[in-house]
């Protein structure tokens, strides 16, 4: 009985694993509700979840604000930039639904298609890049895109992951709703733990090498 409340306890640390996402994805949704913070928010939440997968252990809450704080202004930035972006595709597609149909039409959307594909690519990795490293905009931007293109593979599972929810309602609304009790209680801190563990060996490797375009972990 000791050992099922000892700290070193596989279950209790599960538990407080758990219990720390929890407390995330509340401080990531409170955070997220002005829109604008939505960037901040999510930088923030992916230097939580490294430092939790890390075992660096300043405090789950210390830790959240602080990177809020420290990487507001370029996290925002993006995020404002990416938010213009999907507004101005989605009244693109309006208008090109509505005045263009045929091979034009088609051929119009794909592009858009694709222009949206390399935002929610260049997302999935710019932010937990400034949550980690110290760069310009530009770097991180640079170094978003490379590795999205090296690690194929991880890019693939981040964006999956990135997009789980919209996916899920996509294929049937009603599973949507059966979970979003999950999202709303554990959900985007999970992704955002799972999407650091697939992240931790390309991190590894960037901070192996010399001249890799990032600088030292803050």
């Amino acid at each position: 009985m000791k050992n099922l409340f000892n700290l070193d306890n596989p279950f209790i640390q599960f538990l407080s694993r758990v219990g720390d996402l929890i407390i995330l994805n509340f401080l990531f949704l409170v955070c997220s509700i002005p829109v604008f913070t939505i960037g901040a928010s999510a930088t923030a939440l992916q230097k939580t979840t490294q430092a939790i997968l890390y075992d660096v252990d300043n405090g789950t809450v210390k830790t959240f604000f602080r990177a809020f704080r420290e990487n507001f202004r370029q996290a925002t930035v993006v995020w404002v930039l990416m938010l213009i972006f999907a507004v101005s595709a989605g009244f693109n597609y309006l208008i090109v639904s509505g005045l263009t149909a045929g091979t034009l039409a088609l051929v119009l959307k794909w592009v858009m298609a694709v222009l949206c594909a390399v935002v929610v690519i260049l997302g999935v990795y710019i932010f937990p890049l400034i949550a980690r490293y110290r760069n310009t905009l530009r770097e991180h931007a640079t170094n978003s895109l490379i590795l999205a293109v090296v690690k194929l593979p991880r890019t693939i599972g981040l964006v999956g992951l990135a997009l789980m929810p919209v996916i899920i309602a996509v294929i049937s609304i009603q599973t949507f709703l059966t979970t979003l009790v999950f999202w709303l209680a554990v959900g985007f801190g999970f992704t955002s733990y799972m999407s650091s563990m697939l992240l931790k060996p390309v991190f590894a490797e960037l901070e192996d090498k010399t001249g890799a375009g990032v600088q030292i972990m803050k």
